[in-house]
This record gives C-alpha cells, sequence and structure tokens, in this order.
C-alpha cells in the first residue's frame, strides 16, 4: 500500500525545523561562568547548525560573551548562511580557512582566553593555531552536546516524523523478505523507499543481516541469499529536518528454531523493563542495568557486549550514552535509542530498537513497528 510522504516542518527539504538559535545560544554562554574563557570557538559543523540554524557543510562559529556571535564561511553559501541565521549573528565569507579568519578575529579583539572544542579540532588545525599566535585557548567537552541532549518539542516532532517513515518502510520491505533474497537487495529497498516517503537521506548505512551475519551488530549488507529458518535483522534510520531516527527489529523467514525464539524472547522483555522502568535523571549505567540485569539473569549477559543505547538527533549517536559504564546523566527531554540485543557467533543474534523520548515519569515511544513476538514470515 502506498504511502503519504512526510512533509519536512516549512515544506523545504532538507531544513531545520522551527528552532531557538539565539536561546541555544544562551544557554552555552552560561558555560563562561564556570570558566575564565571569553570566547568560545565552535569547529563542529553540527553544533554550528544547532546554535545559528545554518545548514551548510563548511563554518566556524565564534561565541563570545557579550555580543552578536559570528559566523564565519565561504562564498558557496553567500547569501545562503545569512538567510538563515538570526539578528545574532554576524556573517563573514572569507577566501581562507573560517578558523584561520576566527583565530585573527579574536586576536584583534584580545579575547584571552578562548574555549575550543577539544572533541572536533583535530591536531593539524591546533598545531596551526598555536603556530600562527593564535589567542591562549583550552579545549573543553560537552559545551554545546549536553545542551543538545534535551530537545525542544520541534525536535522531537522531527525524530517521530523520521520514526513515522522507518515505521513504514519497514512494513513495506518485510513482505520482500522470502529465501533467496539478497541483504543488499532488501537494503536498497530501504534507501529507495526510505527517500521516496519524504526523507532528505539515510541516518546511515542500513544493516541488513541474515543467519550466522545477525550476529554482527553492525553488519555491511552482502550478497548472501536468505535461506528458511533463519533470522534477518534490519537496523536503519530516516533524517527529516535534519533529525535522525534508529530503528531495529529481527524476523525470522520460517521457524528459526527454539534457542532463537528464547533470545527472542529474552530482549524483547528486556527491552521492555529497560522502557518501562527508564526515567529522566538517571545515569547512563542505571538505564543500561535496565535491560542488561534480565538478560544476564537470563543466562546470556556475556553475548550482551554493546550499550543499551544513545542520544539522537542532529547525528545517530549523540549525547547521552546509555552504557554499564557510562555516568552520564539521562536528561528528561532527552531522546534515546533502547535497543538491547543477544547475538551468538556462528548462529545469529537478535536486537530490538526503538526511539524514545525520556520523561521525569516514563518514556513515550516514537517507533512503533511490531515486535511483541517473533514475527515469522
Amino acid at each position: 500500500m502506498a504511502r503519504e510522504a512526510v512533509t519536512p516542518s516549512n515544506g523545504a527539504p532538507g531544513a531545520d525545523a522551527p528552532v531557538d538559535p539565539a536561546g541555544r545560544r544562551a544557554r552555552v554562554r552560561e558555560r563562561f561562568e564556570d570558566s575564565a574563557a571569553v570566547a568560545f570557538v565552535v569547529s563542529s559543523i553540527v553544533n554550528v547548525r544547532y546554535l545559528t540554524g545554518f545548514t551548510g557543510s563548511a563554518g566556524t562559529l565564534a561565541l563570545f560573551s557579550e555580543g552578536p556571535a559570528l559566523l564565519v564561511t565561504d562564498s558557496r553559501y553567500d547569501p545562503q548562511a545569512t538567510e538563515e541565521v538570526d539578528d545574532g549573528v554576524e556573517v563573514r565569507i572569507a577566501s581562507r580557512s573560517s578558523l584561520a579568519e576566527v583565530r585573527e578575529e579574536l586576536a584583534s579583539r584580545g579575547a584571552v582566553p578562548v574555549a575550543v572544542e577539544g572533541e572536533h579540532l583535530t591536531v593539524a588545525k591546533w598545531e596551526e593555531w598555536r603556530e600562527e599566535g593564535g589567542p591562549e585557548a583550552e579545549g573543553v567537552t560537552g559545551w554545546v552536546e549536553d545542551v543538545r541532549a534535551v530537545k525542544a518539542p520541534a525536535e522531537v516532532d522531527a525524530i517521530r516524523r523520521a520514526a513515522e517513515i522507518v515505521d513504514g518502510v519497514l512494513a513495506e520491505v518485510l513482505e520482500l523478505v522470502r529465501p533467496g533474497v539478497a541483504e543488499r537487495k532488501l537494503a536498497a529497498e530501504l534507501v529507495h523507499r526510505v527517500l521516496t516517503a519524504g526523507a532528505e537521506r539515510m541516518a546511515f548505512d542500513p544493516v541488513v543481516a541474515f543467519g550466522e551475519r545477525s550476529a554482527l551488530p553492525h553488519a555491511r549488507a552482502t550478497a548472501r541469499e536468505l535461506v528458511p529458518g533463519e533470522l534477518a535483522l534490519f537496523d536503519f534510520g530516516a533524517v527529516v529536518d535534519g533529525y535522525c531516527s534508529d530503528l531495529t527489529r529481527t524476523v525470522s523467514c520460517g521457524d528459526p528454531g527454539d534457542e532463537m525464539r528464547e533470545v527472542y524472547d529474552v530482549v524483547h522483555d528486556a527491552q521492555a523493563a529497560a522502557i518501562e522502568g527508564l526515567r529522566g535523571g538517571m545515569s547512563g549505567r542505571e538505564a543500561d542495568a535496565l535491560a542488561r540485569e534480565p538478560i544476564e539473569a537470563a543466562g546470556w549477559g556475556e553475548r550482551f557486549g554493546h550499550s543499551l543505547g544513545h542520544g539522537v538527533g542532529l547525528e545517530i549517536h549523540e549525547a547521552p550514552k546509555m552504557s554499564k559504564k557510562s555516568e552520564d546523566s539521562v536528561p528528561a527531554g532527552a531522546v534515546v535509542t533502547v535497543e538491547p540485543g543477544v547475538y551468538i557467533a556462528g548462529r545469529g543474534g537478535v536486537r530490538i530498537e526503538d526511539d524514545v523520548v525520556v520523561r521525569s515519569d516514563g518514556c513515550e515511544v516514537l517507533t512503533s513497528a511490531p515486535k511483541d513476538e517473533l514475527l515469522i514470515l
């Protein structure tokens, strides 16, 4: 059955959902209070977009403790940059490196010290900064990512619409699951149908894995053909208005046998326990334990090697992280994946994943593809 394509929020493919970049910058500026820095250089283009609304692929942002921010980009984005940002951002089109332009602007203002993104500024750029006489700088982490972790209603709406796409596409592609079909064939169908449904792009290369390859959490689709009695794992996501969704379902082509049925039930129940127990304010470690403990109790703990989940938003993997060692706070308002799995090398694996909005008193699940029992096709 044909589905109605999802339309971006303002009708323009690739446009960001309605946001408040000025408010976001104000929240990041609060970090200045705990630092000696008087300026903050943002080199991650995703963070630049988050703080300004600029959707180009190149640019550097300087955020000051007072006054307008400065966005430097190149002539490819003139006049796009000016049209996309608000009045609180000065746009400068430069014919050289945007970081070099920002560096000299900071030096001319006597801005010392400067905070730079420790996770995103490369060693080469940092060495160039020092060799060219850039202002004294300190590397900082999480200044933007911590703000990004809490999603505004418009961001949740974009993720919700991206989730609707993957739910519908999966239903269509499952109709094509039959003996002899190749992983790459179904992966290509996922891509084609996600884009046809209105997404601007895939959130990541889709995972389609059959049989023993379903035990590879990040398997790449191959020419491997499906055999009766095997599991088939699908993991893919869509991007709408810049925001990602992420869905995993495991199905079977015929009866997979008692062991894999048991594994499916264990993973399903662990995911249900995690969704039921997840609350804003938990640590990533506490959240991970909600699913890990029942999997361990069932005797499959050593087969659950990855984390429970991660934040999703402008990137497919962002804060917070929910793992057995993570002390990240999982704040109310975060959108995270809940994706426990059990993987048996040489035989197969099961993962079930949904996107959920974390609330102070529970969760709202955004993805809705069927999962209550192992689907036998």
